[in-house]
């Protein structure tokens, strides 16, 4: 297995263009809402997978702390997964793609963003290539639980006016945690 990936939640910022500064710290929240209840502290380990095979070994880093006023904020960890799975999300397209994720897509459009090269050109904010679908669980009772997010993102994406547009669907459990990324192609 190739080295270590380090998922930093301070490299979601403002410099992605489907992303703002309060966004960002949103999804930060998120994230250490699902993840320090469970016991994880940053720089937790966890395998990216698709549906066969270790992809690779992650670590995921944040620098806030948990605190009573993030959890009053969600409610409970089952409100922060879905933001908090997009933040994986979209960490692990920056990480093992070259797109970047240029626009939130509309309701109903099949997924939650829309993705870009990042080696085109400067106007790669105006092309919509490929789709992303993030899904969060804030606890997987079994392994099939994320087996079939990843089927719910797969039938709702091809149910969907995009249903011809490729796609990348990413799963994250946040309770092990284990992330799946499996690609969707028309």
């Amino acid at each position: 297995m190739a080295d270590t990936v380090t998922l930093d939640m301070n490299d979601l910022n403002a410099d992605i263009p489907a992303l703002t500064d309060a966004l960002t710290l949103r999804m930060q929240e998120a994230v250490v809402m699902c993840m320090e209840p469970h016991g994880h502290s940053s720089g937790v380990s966890c395998d990216l997978r698709n549906s066969d095979e270790v992809l690779a070994d992650l670590r995921i880093q944040w620098n806030m702390s948990y605190s009573e006023n993030i959890r009053r904020s969600f409610g409970d960890a089952r409100n922060a997964a879905e933001r908090a799975g997009e933040a994986i999300a979209i960490l692990i397209i920056l990480a093992f793609t070259n797109y970047t994720v240029v626009e939130r897509a509309r309701i109903k459009s099949g997924f939650d963003y829309w993705l870009s090269r990042t080696d085109d050109d400067d106007d790669y904010l105006f092309q919509h290539e490929m789709g992303l679908e993030a899904k969060g669980l804030s606890r997987a009772r079994k392994p099939s639980d994320i087996a079939w997010a990843i089927k719910r993102g797969i039938a709702q994406i091809a149910e969907s006016t995009n249903a011809k547009i490729p796609a990348i669907i990413v799963a994250t459990d946040f309770s092990r945690p284990t992330i799946y990324m499996v690609r969707y192609e028309p």
